[in-house]
C-alpha cells in the first residue's frame, strides 16, 4: 500500500477533533489531551500531514519526547505511515537533543566537550566535601553532618530543571529576605514575649535560612563539576540553553534548521525543556510549534511538571489554537467519570482547564469493587484467593494483572502468591540493594 493510502486509511478513522490536530499544520496548536485519546497517533499523523502538504523536507522536522521508548513508539507508527522518509525526521528526546547540538558545536561548548557525566557516587561525594568543609549552621546538623545530602541533591536537580543557576537563585533569596524583613509585625511588641519573633515567622526564617545555605552548596557543586571536567544531566539542557541565549547565530541556525517542531507528553516538561522549546519557535511571531498534553497529569508534578506548562504556553502565544480531544479509546465510562470524579475531589479548585472523557469504545461496564483489610497480610492473601477463584472458572493467566504502588512492594505479595501456588510475571524493575539476600551479602 502506498503511503499516501495508507495516510488515507488512519486518517479516515480519525474523530472531528483528531482530524482538526491533524489539518492544523501551521502555526502554534495547544491538543490537550487525556490518555486513551491517540496522542502518538495524531503526532504521527500531523507529521506524515505536513510533509503531504509542504516542500518541508523530513531533517526539518523536530519531534520531541521525554523516553527513549517514546522515540521508538512514535518512529515506528510513522514508518508504517511514510515508509522510509520517516527515518529522517528528528524525533529525539530532549536530552540527546541537547547531546547532538553540543556535539556538532563542540567549539560552542568548552566547559561541557572532553568531560564526563557525574554519576550519583560522583555528586555524592563531591556535596560530602562541600558540606564537610563549608561552615554551614542549618544543613549541617550536629551528630549528623550528612543529614541534609540527599535532599540537598534533589532540590539541586529540582533548580536545574526549572532553569534556575546558582546567580538567579541568590538573586530569589536576596529578594526574599528583603521582603521577609519588611514584614511590620515579625516580632511581638508586648506582653512576656516581648521582642521575639512569632512562630509562623519563625518558619518563615528557618526556611530563608536553608535556602541561604543551599545557594553556598549549589554554588560550590557547581565550580567542583567544572574543575573536576564533570556534567550532571541536567547540565546538557541547561549549557544549550545559555548558549543560545548569548549566540543569535547558533539560535539562527537552529531555528532556520528546524522549521515544524512537535512536543509529546507537554505535561512532563519542566522550565529548562519550555524554555528551549520557546527559544527554537521564537524567530516568527506565529511558530509552527505543535504541543500534546494531559492537564490532569500535569497536576501531580512529575519530574517538575505542572499545570503552568500549559500556560506558559499561552502566555507566548496566546492566538494558539486549543484542541481537546475528548474520546477515550483504552476505557469503559465508567473508568472515565470514576477516575474524573476522583481527581476533581481531591484537587479543589484546580480543576480549570481539565476535560471529561468520553468512552469511544462500547465496553460492557462492571461496577468498581472496593475491599478493606485490617491487617496487609490478610489483603495479601485474599488476593492469591482472588486469583486462583478466577482462573478455577476458566480465566487465563494472562488476563490478570496485580497493580501495586511502588516496586518495592511487589517482594511482599509474590511469597503469597507462590504458596498458593500462582506462576507470576514481574513486570517492574528491582532494586537489588533491596533484597534481603543481597544487603547480606553487602
Amino acid at each position: 500500500m502506498s503511503s499516501e493510502k495508507t495516510f488515507l486509511n488512519y486518517y479516515q478513522k480519525l474523530n472531528s477533533a483528531q482530524k482538526e490536530a491533524v489539518d492544523t499544520i501551521d502555526g502554534p496548536v495547544m491538543v490537550i489531551a487525556g490518555p486513551g485519546t491517540g496522542k502518538t497517533q495524531i503526532l504521527t499523523l500531523r507529521i506524515a500531514n505536513i510533509l503531504r502538504q509542504t516542500d518541508t523536507p523530513p531533517e526539518q522536522i523536530l519531534a520531541l519526547t521525554f523516553t527513549i521508548s517514546g522515540v521508538y513508539s512514535m518512529r515506528r507508527r510513522l514508518v508504517e505511515i511514510i515508509g522510509s522518509a520517516g527515518y529522517r525526521v528528528n524525533i529525539t528526546t530532549f536530552h540527546s537533543f541537547c547531546n547532538y547540538i553540543i556535539q556538532n558545536f563542540p567549539e560552542e561548548f568548552p566547559g561541557i566537550i572532553g568531560a564526563n557525566q557525574a554519576t550519583t557516587v560522583d555528586q555524592i561525594v563531591i556535596l560530602s566535601e562541600i558540606i564537610d568543609r563549608l561552615s554551614l549552621s542549618i544543613l549541617k546538623p550536629y551528630g549528623d553532618t550528612f543529614y541534609y545530602l540527599k535532599p540537598a541533591l534533589a532540590e539541586i536537580a529540582r533548580l536545574k530543571r526549572e532553569n534556575i543557576l546558582p546567580v538567579d537563585w541568590r538573586k530569589i533569596i536576596i529578594q526574599s529576605r528583603k521582603e521577609f524583613e519588611s514584614i511590620p509585625d515579625r516580632f511581638y511588641d508586648k506582653g512576656p514575649f516581648k521582642g521575639k519573633m512569632k512562630g509562623k515567622y519563625q518558619d518563615e526564617e528557618k526556611a530563608l535560612q536553608k535556602n541561604e545555605e543551599l545557594v553556598q552548596i549549589y554554588d560550590e557543586y557547581e565550580k567542583s563539576l567544572r574543575a573536576r571536567r564533570f556534567y550532571d544531566f541536567s547540565d546538557m539542557i541547561i549549557f544549550v540553553i545559555k548558549r543560545l541565549e548569548n549566540n543569535n547565530d547558533l539560535l539562527l541556525r537552529l531555528q532556520e534548521e528546524y522549521q515544524y517542531i512537535l512536543a509529546d507528553e507537554h505535561q512532563d516538561a519542566n522550565g529548562s525543556q519550555n524554555r528551549l522549546l520557546e527559544l527554537l519557535a521564537n524567530f516568527h511571531d506565529q511558530p509552527n510549534l505543535f504541543i500534546v498534553g494531559d492537564t490532569k497529569q500535569a497536576i501531580f508534578q512529575f519530574q517538575g511538571a505542572s499545570l503552568d506548562n500549559f500556560n506558559y504556553f499561552i502566555r507566548l502565544w496566546p492566538s494558539a489554537k486549543k484542541i481537546a480531544l475528548t474520546h477515550n479509546y483504552r476505557s469503559s465510562q465508567l473508568i472515565l467519570d470514576s477516575s474524573y470524579s476522583l481527581i476533581s475531589q481531591s484537587l479543589e479548585n484546580q480543576t480549570d482547564g481539565f476535560i471529561r472523557l468520553s468512552a469511544g469504545l462500547s465496553i460492557v461496564d462492571e461496577k468498581i469493587k472496593f475491599y478493606e483489610f485490617s491487617q496487609t497480610e490478610y489483603e495479601y492473601r485474599w488476593l492469591a484467593q482472588m486469583i486462583n477463584q478466577k482462573l478455577s472458572t476458566g480465566v487465563t493467566p494472562g488476563e490478570i494483572a496485580v497493580l501495586y504502588r511502588n516496586n518495592k512492594d511487589v517482594v511482599s505479595i509474590l511469597p503469597f502468591l507462590e504458596k498458593a501456588g500462582i506462576s507470576a510475571v514481574v513486570e517492574s524493575d528491582q532494586d537489588i540493594l533491596a533484597d534481603p539476600e543481597i544487603a547480606k551479602l553487602i
